[in-house]
């Protein structure tokens, strides 16, 4: 019944996974390529894998997304995971020799 309201809130051409699998995900995945995900660490684990990023709303590391203050630590995490250095550099094949990538090095905090 509650996954029955669920849908009849949802817009045309949204997609709905009860408990899905990793099939699952990776094709709804590859259908909308999203730019950001927020989900659990489950799925987390999952999109890590592709280089995609994503926020754990399960965790709260900053804070709850609640009210006008949890909408600022949202929007954190959403800019902290999107501009993440290491995502980028996690597709980088280190054993490919003809690669150079730039090394970041930053100050002591």
């Amino acid at each position: 019944e509650d996954f029955e309201k669920v849908i009849a809130r949802g817009r045309e051409g949204t997609y709905y996974i009860d408990d899905g699998n990793e099939l699952e995900f990776f094709e709804i995945i590859e259908r909308v390529k999203p730019d950001v995900i927020f989900t659990g660490p489950r799925v987390g684990e999952l999109v890590k894998k592709l280089h995609i990023p994503y926020v754990n709303g399960h965790a709260y590391h900053n804070g709850p997304y609640m009210g006008f203050e949890g909408f600022v630590n949202l929007a954190r995490d959403m800019y902290n995971a999107v501009h993440n250095p290491l995502r980028h550099l996690a597709a980088v094949d280190i054993r490919d020799k003809a690669q150079t990538t730039p090394i970041i090095t930053r100050g002591a905090a």
